[in-house]
């Protein structure tokens, strides 16, 4: 399978934005009055998915606003979903390099390494926009699916804990698709129940299970000796899903 087709087909979401809901939480361009008009025709080829001529509409806008690092970040958006990853990278990297503490590129560089399987690097990226915006949910979210892709459990479950007190919905957040590299969407989410049963969140975690479950998991005796389960398997629901 082809890298673009892995970015752009995996069943594994995590979010490649600022915040769960794609494009509405992402630093908006400060575009200079002379560029603004073409920033909008390169929004609404993005709303299109018409990713070849947002990317010809952000080259535009960036050629007449070079230092803009938001028009940077928004260009390795659209190439990053078109499937270019090199470009993607040198645009993340250049709006990095106007701002070093452009916590959504930060991130976004890090989706993109992940992507490629470069776990290590992603860590790395999605630290770093922790330290600079730490409030931001999605972040935390998509360093736990990199913690997991490396084998990580505990530190996945650490991460995904913060992003669900910052915000209890960044965990059915979904923005550009990066596969967890060995790792099933079943997996994730029967981790997301021993997540929010470990919270207490009972009903929660028994409708994570049952999304588990019909992604594949059968595993129930694993659920049934986990101690974050202990309340979970009284539960008429839960014995409903074996």
């Amino acid at each position: 399978m082809t890298t673009k087709s892995l970015a752009l087909g995996a069943a594994m979401m995590i979010a490649a934005c600022a915040a769960a809901a794609d494009l509405p939480a992402q630093a908006k361009p400060e575009a200079a009055p002379d560029v603004s008009q073409t920033v909008r025709k390169a929004e609404v080829f993005w709303a299109r998915q018409s990713w070849d001529a947002a990317i010809a509409a952000y080259r535009e806008a960036v050629a007449a606003s070079p230092k803009d690092a938001a028009l940077h970040n928004r260009l390795g958006m659209c190439y990053q979903r078109a499937g270019e990853a090199k470009q993607a990278r040198k645009a993340y990297q250049k709006a990095i390099e106007l701002r070093r503490d452009y916590a959504e590129a930060w991130n976004n560089l890090g989706t993109l390494e992940h992507s490629q399987g470069k776990h290590a690097k992603a860590i790395s990226d999605y630290t770093k926009a922790i330290e600079i915006k730490p409030s931001d949910a999605i972040f935390h979210k998509n360093l736990g699916v990199a913690w997991l892709a490396r084998g990580e459990i505990e530190k996945a479950l650490a991460a995904w804990n913060e992003a669900y007190r910052i915000d209890p919905a960044s965990l059915d957040s979904e923005g550009v698709p990066v596969p967890g590299a060995g790792m099933s969407l079943a997996r994730q989410y029967y981790l997301y129940a021993k997540l929010l049963a470990a919270r207490g969140e009972s009903e929660k975690a028994i409708g994570y299970l049952a999304r588990a479950r019909s992604q594949g998991f059968n595993d129930f005796g694993t659920v049934e000796r986990d101690k974050d389960f202990a309340r979970i398997v009284t539960d008429p629901r839960y014995a409903a899903l074996k």
